[in-house]
């Protein structure tokens, strides 16, 4: 069960269908929660970019915790514990799991361009927070194109390798309670990314990446406007703008101690400072911290396999 910090109260009209939005809601959580903070595995030829056979599908379970805030900015805390089932799949075009899911429109050793999702956690504002008395902030989903580039590839003479990739991505964003979806805008984002696998007795990966995020006026209103009706003598009338929202590095470790069970942990390091929107009376914060740490257990796994880049 998923816990996230500040749970709205019951708006569906039934006990059944509230159950429903709860379900459907955690599922989606726990694959935004995967997607930010497992890092993907990686395995290198010494001289070219090679092909892993993996299963077609897997199955398992999985638990974690995320320590964050709600948005870049903010200083109020957003925590959410999760365990759940998990489900991997591969295909030729369309891959779930593995950090992340999406549809694969060209795929070659050094390029990919494919459709992948993510997202940001539902929050509600603390009483005392300089959101308090505003509507809470809904679950965001995000979807869009994502261009991967790989730039270095490399396994040295202990076993170990070192990949270096950059990526651009697009994403349209939707806003949803699961009792409605609105659009809420577009987000730009581009980063690098330092993978290295099999580090200490071939058990342990370590990622390093930094982005650097925009958004449009649509996406930054969510966040940022204060509309007249919530204004406060603490808190005066803004409207947002398009434009620069936050640069982010992420150090990230995963250890695999059996081919079945992996444990992973990161934090990710956020600076807003010289935000489109750092002159909203709902930015607090030039910087914030976020840490995640998780487990999973893969109980199944299909005899069919697949070859697949190992970006995968």
């Amino acid at each position: 069960m998923l816990k996230s910090h500040g749970n709205r109260s019951a708006s569906a009209t039934t006990a059944l269908l509230r159950a429903h939005q709860i379900a459907t809601r955690t599922a989606l959580q726990t694959i935004l929660l995967i997607t930010l903070v497992a890092p993907t595995q990686v395995l290198a030829n010494t001289d070219k970019f090679s092909l892993e056979s993996k299963p077609v599908w897997e199955a398992g379970l999985g638990a974690g915790y995320f320590n964050g805030t709600d948005y870049p900015g903010s200083k109020d805390p957003n925590i959410a514990q999760f365990g759940l089932p998990f489900f991997i799949y591969r295909s030729k075009i369309f891959r779930i799991g593995d950090g992340g899911a999406g549809a694969v429109a060209f795929e070659e050793p050094r390029l990919k361009i494919d459709v992948s999702f993510g997202g940001s956690l539902n929050a509600e504002p603390e009483t005392d927070s300089v959101r308090s008395g505003m509507p809470d902030l809904d679950l965001l989903f995000e979807i869009g194109p994502r261009l991967q580039y790989k730039l270095f590839k490399q396994t040295w003479s202990n076993g170990s390798s070192t990949e270096v990739s950059i990526e651009s991505k697009l994403r349209a964003v939707f806003e949803t309670d699961f009792s409605f979806v609105r659009a809420q805008g577009f987000v730009f984002g581009a980063g690098t990314e330092l993978r290295q696998r099999r580090v200490i007795a071939h058990v342990i990966d370590l990622l390093i990446s930094a982005d650097i995020t925009f958004a449009d006026k649509r996406y930054n209103n969510n966040l940022y406007s204060v509309p007249a009706e919530f204004v406060t003598a603490n808190r005066a009338e803004y409207s947002a703008k398009a434009g620069y929202v936050d640069t982010s590095v992420f150090l990230g470790m995963a250890l695999r101690p059996t081919p079945d069970w992996r444990i992973f942990t990161g934090v990710s390091f956020g600076n807003f400072a010289g935000a489109a929107n750092r002159d909203s009376p709902l930015f607090e914060t030039t910087s914030s911290a976020q840490f995640a740490i998780g487990l999973v257990w893969t109980a199944l796994k299909s005899k069919r396999r697949i070859d697949v880049y190992t970006s995968e």
